[in-house]
């Protein structure tokens, strides 16, 4: 008897747990003349003193700190909207000025803006002989 090819049977492989998705989604792009990023998120029913914006030259974190009611008298019977703080980290290809990131929340969306650094024009170093000559760099 000859031999039946084996088929593949896709549920004999082991299966990882998928990740929860992102708790905000977000748009992030570079508007037209390419001298900022920009980040919309949406985070509705939040206040700008629950979420933080922290920036460095690398790139930008949002993270949120909702204000939780504790003496509600609701009971739920369906909860699908989350009230948990959350962290999300940007990063960007080329380097930002932290000191000039600006944030707007409006209508529900948060907005950053996040300027690209500046690229200093570049030095001539002078480089001096032992003798206390100088001479110059080309």
């Amino acid at each position: 008897m000859a031999q039946q090819a084996q088929q593949w049977n896709w549920l004999d492989i082991p299966m990882r747990p998928a990740l929860p998705p992102p708790p905000s989604t977000a748009d992030v792009y570079e508007p037209a003349g390419g001298e900022e990023y920009v980040i919309e998120m949406h985070v509705p029913g939040l206040k700008p003193e629950e979420i933080v914006v922290e920036a460095t030259p690398d790139g930008l974190r949002v993270s949120t700190h909702p204000h939780q009611e504790e003496n509600s008298d609701r009971m739920y019977l369906q909860r699908e909207q989350e009230n948990r703080a959350w962290s999300r980290l940007f990063d960007f290809p080329m380097e930002i000025d932290p000191d000039k990131v600006q944030a707007k929340l409006e209508a529900g969306i948060l907005r950053i803006n996040a300027p690209k650094a500046l690229s200093s024009p570049t030095h001539v170093i002078e480089i001096k002989e032992r003798s206390g000559q100088a001479a110059h760099a080309t």
